[in-house]
Order: structure tokens, then C-alpha cells, then sequence
């Protein structure tokens, strides 16, 4: 699919807002959901704000105020243009893909293989429910993107090659919402946006 979408994206303070080569003879971005370290670059974003906060209280582990007290973040907003998204985004269209729902959420290694075949394919990135926070949507880019980073207007922004370049704000900085903590779906635990799909199915 073809569209634009916003999109939030939390980094740590020292790092620009998306990956790109800066120089590296081999790509450093350890290995996400939809690539592995050395085979290229992810833009991992969420379409929900508290998706994003979510994913880094997943990957780190985050379960207590005070581990999440220790954690200086900044949240950018960010105005995707982009064609050629896959569109797996709910469990429905995973199981219409002939693709089991659970790998959505579940180990890596699939959807590192899938990911595989969607660049193949053509595709330029996915979007796919939030293993993180039920009910959340991801948007990962494949390939490196370079920030344009505005103080407004970022969907006005003439945007002279939308394929590589991507307008952002900063929008938040600190740590995790609390709230969070609670709400966040670990990896030890079972996905309850899974789980109702199962039951509704």
C-alpha cells in the first residue's frame, strides 16, 4: 500500500532519530524483528505514541518505577511517506496471508525471514501489530532513512525524495509512562491481542 502515516520513533539522547550508514562499512543496528545485525537497516516506529514507550519497556525488560526512572529517552514524531508498505497489520491479514497470526508477536527469526521476502518482493517496509502494547500498530522501514528535523509543518514540508528523507519533531523527552509498566506485554507473557483474536476467531 501506498500512503502516509504518522509515526513515533523513541531514541536514545546521543542517537539521531533513524538509522543510516554515517560511514559504517558494516551496519551496526542490532538485529529487530524485521532484520538482522549486518544484513542492512530497520526503522522501527509505532503509530501510537505509547507504542512506542511500550517496545522500549518490552526490550529492556522495564518492570519497576525505579528501573524506569533511570531511562532518558526522546520520542519523535515523524511524517511518513511511503509506497510499497505491506499490509499485515491485524492478526486477520496475517491469517489471510496463509501466515501464522502468532508470529506477529512471537520470535523474531520469522518475521526476519518474512522480512526477507517482502524486500524481495519489492516492499519497502510493514506494518504489523505491536508485539509490545495489544491493540498498538508498528511501522518498520527497511533500508536507512535520513531525518529532516522541523520545528512544524512537517506534512507541508516539500519533501524532495520522500523515499529516503523523513520530516520530525521532537515531541517527548524522559522515560516511560508508568502506566506502561503494567500494560506492556512481555516476552514471557501471552499476547492478550492474541489471545482475543483466538477466542473470536
Amino acid at each position: 500500500m501506498t500512503g502516509s502515516w504518522w509515526a513515533f520513533r523513541q531514541v536514545a539522547p546521543d542517537w539521531p532519530p533513524f538509522y543510516h550508514a554515517a560511514g559504517e562499512p558494516l551496519p551496526s543496528q542490532r538485529s529487530g524483528r524485521w532484520h538482522r545485525q549486518g544484513q542492512g537497516y530497520a526503522q522501527y516506529l509505532a503509530l501510537e505514541p505509547l507504542g512506542a514507550w511500550a517496545e522500549l519497556v518490552r526490550y529492556e525488560n522495564v518492570r519497576t518505577a525505579e528501573r524506569a526512572a533511570e531511562y532518558r529517552r526522546l520520542l519523535w514524531l515523524a511524517y511518513v511517506t511511503e509506497t510499497d508498505i505491506a499490509d499485515l497489520s491485524t492478526f486477520d491479514r496475517w491469517a489471510a496471508c496463509e501466515l501464522d497470526p502468532a508470529a506477529a508477536v512471537g520470535d523474531h527469526a520469522v518475521c526476519q525471514d518474512l522480512a526477507d521476502d517482502l524486500r524481495d518482493a519489492g516492499f519497502r517496509g510493514v506494518l504489523a501489530p505491536s508485539a509490545a502494547l495489544s491493540g498498538a500498530t508498528n511501522l518498520t522501514l527497511f533500508g536507512a532513512r535520513y531525518e529532516k528535523v522541523l520545528l512544524h509543518g512537517l506534512a507541508a514540508w516539500a519533501n524532495p525524495r520522500p523515499e529516503l528523507r523523513v520530516p520530525c519533531t521532537l515531541a517527548a523527552q524522559g522515560g516511560p509512562p508508568l502506566p506502561l509498566l503494567r500494560a506492556t506485554v512481555h516476552a514471557d507473557v501471552e499476547h492478550e491481542g492474541l489471545v482475543r483474536w483466538r477466542t473470536e476467531e
